[in-house]
């Protein structure tokens, strides 16, 4: 066996390293002026540009509707019921109607808030669905119940 003088030995372990450092240090990322240059042409500031076909927000944008508080399912008597669930398209003041208003028809309707009421029209008819109690549905069933929507007084209703 021939022995190496220690230098060469210590010059084998150190020469990979030593490369591999030299070899990622060339992959650092340098100055890029261009870009600062391209900088140049943008504006300080973003123009605010109003969109006309938006609905006429109030200034306390994203603030809750009192119909929101309905979205859910409401029960009415024999199987009836209404449930009112955010639109798909996720606007606000829009709602997707499922309603059981009778026992032979079940359907879907696009709701709309006005004020306190959610609008919708059924059979060519403009109809609205307001906050009431029990009594004001018409049904003995739901005489006690307090938590109500009507959607024609004494004779359609719903509550929870």
């Amino acid at each position: 066996m021939i022995r190496q003088p220690a230098t060469t030995f210590a010059l084998r372990l150190i020469l990979p390293g030593l490369g591999a450092v030299l070899l990622l240090g060339g992959c650092a990322k340098g100055v890029d002026n261009e870009a600062v240059a391209n900088n140049a042409s943008v504006p300080a500031h973003a123009e605010a540009i109003e969109d006309t076909d938006s609905v006429a927000a109030p200034d306390n944008v994203g603030a809750a509707l009192p119909t929101d508080e309905w979205v859910g399912r409401w029960t009415g008597p024999e199987g009836l019921f209404l449930d009112i669930q955010p639109a798909p398209d996720g606007k606000p003041g829009h709602y997707a109607l499922a309603n059981k208003d009778n026992l032979d028809r079940e359907a879907t309707y696009s709701g709309l808030a006005d004020g306190a009421t959610i609008r919708f029209v059924r059979d060519g008819r403009d109809l609205a669905i307001r906050p009431g109690t029990g009594a004001e549905t018409g049904f003995k069933y739901l005489a006690d119940k307090q938590d109500c929507l009507i959607v024609k007084p004494g004779e359609e209703g719903y509550c929870r």
